[in-house]
């Protein structure tokens, strides 16, 4: 039991009675007469304070819950009481996992059912489990809340957040994706593989008229045209000591797995090979690439990229996009992914995609004035320099780099793959 603010309320309310003794002696006895009846008050309301059974609760939990996507959880609330009673839920969560808000509150009439929700948001992918749910009874007029832990087990399975797949493939449909500062995937005069027809317009390449289908309709109808669909690309996920740290409380790793944008094969390796996705050609196996990217975690040690080069080649000897996602350091880390990324570039199109760090960057922009520790801004702007020089070297060598931001990378890899596709480079 704990006191409600009714009660504390209330007791503060013979303070001014007790001060008001030093004037008068008959206010000492009205405040003790108060008191008593605030006494008697409480204890008949400690004998009707519900009990533990007279709140039935069910968590309802979704079978999956994308990573750093608010999900909502809802409880089945059954006030069995015969008083109307305000009922506060709060969740025992694991560190990676946050709720909003931090407790659900609800008032519940005599016999009542209702929902409460919250929404959870994850942090890492990977497996949960929930095992108490803390709940706090304050009934009508009543100065004590009755409080106890209730397990409620369950198991919470964060997937990495594909639900943007299929937003871009609805947005492409809509044709929506340049207002939205993508390149267009259906580009009039690009492409050789035939698209629709549609009316002619001023300015249109006369090559390009549909004379059958002119002569059928009576006027002028023109061929679209779009880049090639049936294309081969190649994810190459590097989960070794490259993309290992953390950026504003996730996981590099997760940064990359959160924001694929279309179809591919994946291969993720460390110093071994840790998952391989053989090609998923539609949106509608996006379960294929959650299951695989589903357990995949940084691990420090140096990856061999030689072992991922050869089994690269093994699964896939078809001409594709080899889209790999690492990070660099410096220029001699970078060597050996030029080293096996120029042994791609023989007989596939290479891009390596590397993750910003916006918080270094910020540091090493930070006017000298308001930093307490100049050493930290000499080191920040030895890293970039020195990471700088390294993406420098890679494109020299003729490897071809996209250094996204953490929170563009989608944008970011779907716009490049698309210029890639529409300049017919596969």
């Amino acid at each position: 039991m704990l006191p409600s603010p009714r009660l504390i309320i209330m007791v503060l309310i013979a303070a001014p009675l007790f001060m008001a003794g030093v004037l008068d002696e008959s206010f000492v006895a009205v405040g003790v007469v108060y008191l008593l009846v605030l006494a008697f008050l409480l204890l008949v309301d400690a004998l009707l304070l519900p009990r533990r059974r007279s709140v039935t609760i069910e968590r309802i939990v979704p079978e999956r819950i994308s990573l750093d996507v608010p999900t909502p959880i809802r409880f089945e609330v059954r006030n069995n009481a015969r008083r109307r009673a305000e009922i506060r839920l709060a969740e025992d969560l694991p560190p990676p996992i946050v709720a909003t808000p931090d407790e659900c509150v609800g008032v519940f009439g005599p016999r009542a059912r209702g929902t409460l929700e919250y929404h959870l948001r994850a942090r890492r992918r990977g497996r949960f489990e929930l095992a108490h749910l803390d709940v706090r009874i304050l009934p009508s007029l009543g100065l004590l809340y009755r409080q106890f832990r209730l397990r409620l087990p369950a198991e919470l399975h964060v997937f990495p957040n594909l639900a943007n797949i299929q937003r871009y493939e609805l947005m492409v449909r809509r044709g929506l994706t340049a207002e939205q500062g993508i390149a267009r995937l259906r580009q009039i005069g690009q492409g050789t593989e035939f698209e629709s027809l549609r009316h002619y317009t001023q300015g249109d390449d006369m090559a390009r008229v549909d004379w059958k289908a002119t002569a059928k309709h009576s006027h002028l109808l023109v061929r679209n045209y779009q880049p090639e669909r049936r294309q081969n690309v190649l994810v190459a996920l590097d989960v070794g000591r490259a993309t290992a740290g953390e950026f504003e409380g996730m996981s590099r790793l997760d940064y990359l797995v959160l924001r694929q944008g279309d179809w591919f094969s994946l291969v993720a390796f460390s110093d071994r090979i840790e998952s391989y996705l053989p090609p998923a050609r539609r949106v509608e196996n996006i379960d294929r690439v959650a299951r695989a990217l589903y357990k995949l975690e940084s691990r420090l040690t140096e990856s061999d990229y030689g072992a991922a080069c050869r089994f690269i080649g093994t699964k896939n000897r078809k001409r594709s996009l080899i889209c790999l996602f690492t990070d660099v350091i410096d220029r001699e880390a970078s060597g050996v992914i030029i080293a096996y990324m120029a042994r791609y570039a023989r007989h596939h199109l290479p891009l390596a995609v590397t993750l910003a760090n916006p918080e270094i960057a910020a540091v090493a922009d930070e006017p000298l004035t308001r930093r307490p520790d100049p050493y930290g801004k000499a080191v920040a702007i030895d890293v970039l320099t020195a990471r700088e020089e390294a993406l420098t070297a890679m494109r020299r060598q003729g490897v071809e780099v996209l250094d996204a931001d953490p929170h563009a990378l989608m944008h970011d890899v779907i716009d490049r793959y698309l210029r890639i596709k529409a300049t017919r480079r596969l």
